[in-house]
C-alpha cells in the first residue's frame, strides 16, 4: 500500500533544555524536587486517563455514547457489537476506535479510545469512495471475517490464514474484483498479496464494504489491520497498533452480528436512520479526538 507519514516538530517549550554550567547546586536541588513532583503527577494522570503519547486527546465518553445513541435507528436489532471509527478532526488521517456491546437498551464500552490511522486523503462521504482515491469509505458495514499470517489466532470470528498464494483483486475490469482469490486462479491483472513482506496483515478484519453486491470501481480491500507505524496513513483501510487489534479480535463474537460504523458524523448523518449524528459537533472543536 502507498502511505504517507505525518511529521511534526517539537514545540520550543518541550525541546531539550539544559541548565547553564554556572547554576549553583542549591538552585538545582529544589528544581529536582519540583521535577520529581511533576513526574509523579504525570504518572498519576496517565493511570487515571489511560492516555499515551501515541493517542489523540482522550475523548469524553459521552461523545461515543451520543454517537451510538444517534445511530440506533439504523442498527439491526440482532447487532450486539459495534466498532466505531471516527476521525480526530474532519480532514484528519488520524482516527479513534471504540468497541461497544449492546446491554439491554443501551451500550457498554468494551475497548477504547484507541488511536488509529485512516486513508491518506481522509474519509470519503457515503457513496463517494472510488478505487485508488486513498480515502476510507464512510458508512455502516458488516465485519465479515478475520485473517492473518498464523495458522490460527485467538478469536471467535471466522478466520482465514493468508499465504503467499492468496490475493485480493483490485482490477476494476475483473470479474473477481474485490474478492480473495488464489494465485493462478484469476485473470485479474491487478491485485494485492494477502501475505505482505511486513507486519500489516499479520492480523486483520475484512469489512463488508462493496461486497454484497460488488460494484466495479467503488473501492476494494477495505480492511482493519495493523498499522505499519503510528503516524503513517493507509490507502483506505483503518490501521491500529497490533496489541489493540489483537484485543479487539479477542472480543468480537460473530453471534453478536458485529458491524463497523466509520466516518465523519456530519457525513454519516446523510444515511437513513443516522440523521441524529448531525447534532454531534466536529470532534476537534470540542476536545474530542
Amino acid at each position: 500500500m502507498l502511505a504517507e507519514k505525518n511529521k511534526a516538530a517539537l514545540p520550543a517549550d518541550v525541546q531539550d533544555q539544559h541548565p547553564s554550567s554556572d547554576t549553583r547546586e542549591s538552585d538545582v536541588k529544589p528544581r529536582r524536587q519540583f521535577s520529581r513532583a511533576v513526574t509523579f503527577l504525570t504518572v498519576v494522570l496517565f493511570m487515571v486517563t489511560g492516555c499515551t503519547h501515541l493517542q489523540p486527546p482522550a475523548p469524553a465518553r459521552d461523545g461515543a455514547v451520543r454517537m451510538i445513541a444517534a445511530s440506533l435507528g439504523a442498527l439491526p436489532g440482532e447487532t450486539e457489537q459495534l466498532l466505531v471509527v471516527f476521525p480526530v478532526c474532519p480532514d484528519s488521517t488520524r482516527g479513534t476506535v471504540y468497541l461497544l456491546d449492546r446491554r439491554g437498551a443501551g451500550w457498554s464500552l468494551q475497548a477504547g479510545p484507541l488511536p488509529a490511522m485512516v486513508g491518506r486523503n481522509g474519509f470519503a462521504r457515503p457513496g463517494e469512495k472510488r478505487e485508488g482515491d486513498g480515502r476510507t469509505p464512510a458508512g455502516l458495514y458488516p465485519l465479515e471475517f478475520a485473517f492473518g499470517y498464523a495458522p490460527s489466532i485467538t478469536t471467535k470470528m471466522p478466520y482465514r490464514q493468508a499465504t503467499d498464494d492468496d490475493l485480493w483483486v483490485d482490477d476494476v475490469n475483473s470479474t473477481d474484483y474485490n474478492l480473495w482469490v488464489k494465485r493462478g486462479q484469476t485473470s485479474a491483472t491487478s491485485f494485492e498479496g494477502m501475505k505482505l513482506g511486513d507486519h500489516r496483515y499479520r492480523y486483520g478484519l475484512a469489512t463488508g464494504y462493496n461486497r454484497h453486491p460488488v460494484v466495479a470501481g467503488l473501492g476494494s480491500a477495505i480492511f482493519i489491520h495493523v498499522w505499519l507505524e503510528e503516524g503513517i496513513s493507509t490507502s483506505g483501510c483503518v490501521a491500529l497498533a497490533e496489541a489493540d487489534l489483537v484485543a479487539i479480535l479477542g472480543r468480537l463474537d460473530p453471534g453478536k452480528k458485529p458491524l463497523v460504523l466509520m466516518g465523519r458524523p456530519r457525513d454519516l448523518a446523510l444515511l437513513p436512520g443516522l440523521s441524529g449524528l448531525a447534532a454531534i459537533p466536529d470532534s476537534c472543536n470540542q476536545g474530542l479526538p
